[in-house]
């Protein structure tokens, strides 16, 4: 019987596991048996289980994913909303946001207030993503603006744009038509109006959103830049201001992703993907320009990166902006034209 017992334990665990979810399982002594072994099997919300080992090895982002497939399995009319349908949309949520599973669904009177969940009941058509019931890729995005810190809903906002070739007033005035009244919209038209999809992680949307909220000139994102030693060769940076005497300043996010996501690092090395970065870096400078590196922590902190962007002579703005832009910029390549570096900008209407 014990053997019997352990063995249903494995193959619901190990099936679970290949479809990348948690374990819900109608069957009381089942849930019975994965609590005793409390050791080695986890219980993160009431009646979801995991083993301790896969859980450690999951990021937030894919804990979120697991708990919304074992639940959307078990409450197939529900709809997840908020930072759980954003991570469905593959749109970028800072990890210390993910503090719940955010369920829209009216709740019966027999539902149980479960530590964990976060329950709303929203008015929304709803979507789908990640074989996930979620609302709208839009409504998801609203929410997100009006409850996550600006610098976090920018990265949101951001990426949205991105998947939808949107640019940053036709979101603005999707925020203003559809939400027109309701508490929030206006700081979330603020954060919309800086909307940029060619921002290329969440941390540089962060940055970015410092940056503004500092005072400093908005840079031209992921910039192309010709090898001055290898002409035909091609390097991408983060940020580049260009100045009026045409110097150039280029910012750079430092971070592990370049070393550690498998989808950034072309079938490099760790190692070879440090190495070219220095090489990279090293022929830029034939370009004299200004280079600032900081890392994330930096690209959250006011009182660190404000400091450091004026010792590299960024400039301040003049004056705030008045309407965001109605069109994208798909390309920002800095060339020579008559002997003179100059920034062109690709554009296109949306």
């Amino acid at each position: 019987m014990v053997r019997k017992i352990e063995k249903n334990v494995a193959s619901s665990l190990n099936a679970a596991e290949r479809e990348k979810r948690c374990l819900t399982t109608p069957d009381r002594a089942l849930r019975r048996a994965l609590r005793r072994r409390g050791d080695k099997v986890l219980e993160p919300l009431r009646g979801v289980f995991v083993r301790r080992a896969t859980w450690a090895s999951l990021t937030p982002t894919d804990r979120t994913l697991w708990l919304m497939r074992a639940i959307g399995r078990e409450h197939p009319t529900w709809r997840f909303c908020g930072a759980s349908a954003a991570v469905a949309y593959g749109l970028p949520v800072t990890w210390g946001l993910l503090t719940h599973v955010f369920v829209d669904a009216p709740r019966a009177a027999g539902d149980r207030s479960e530590a964990g969940i976060s329950w709303h009941h929203l008015r929304d058509e709803g979507g789908t993503a990640a074989s996930l019931r979620l609302t709208s890729l839009w409504r998801t995005v609203f929410d997100c603006l009006t409850t996550f810190p600006a610098a976090d809903a920018l990265a949101v906002v951001d990426r949205a744009a991105r998947l939808s070739a949107a640019s940053a007033r036709q979101v603005v005035d999707y925020l203003r038509s559809a939400h027109r009244g309701t508490r929030g919209v206006r700081e979330a038209v603020e954060v919309a109006a800086l909307a940029d999809g060619r921002a290329g992680s969440g941390g540089e949307s962060i940055a970015r959103h410092t940056m503004h909220e500092l005072g400093f000139v908005a840079p031209e994102l992921q910039v192309w830049i010709e090898d001055p030693v290898e002409p035909g060769r091609w390097f991408r940076v983060d940020f580049l201001w260009m100045l009026p005497d045409g110097s150039i300043i280029i910012g750079e996010l430092d971070g592990h992703q370049k070393t550690e996501r498998p989808e950034l690092m072309g079938g490099r090395s760790a190692v070879r993907v440090l190495q070219d970065e220095r090489l990279r870096e090293s022929h830029l400078t034939a370009l004299r320009p200004a280079i600032v590196r900081f890392d994330y922590d930096t690209a959250r902190d006011p009182e660190r990166l404000g400091p450091l962007l004026e010792r590299y002579g960024v400039p301040r703005r003049a004056h705030e902006p008045t309407l965001p832009r109605a069109t994208r910029t798909i390309r920002a390549e800095l060339t020579r034209i008559c002997g003179w570096q100059v920034l062109v900008t690709e554009e296109v209407p949306a």
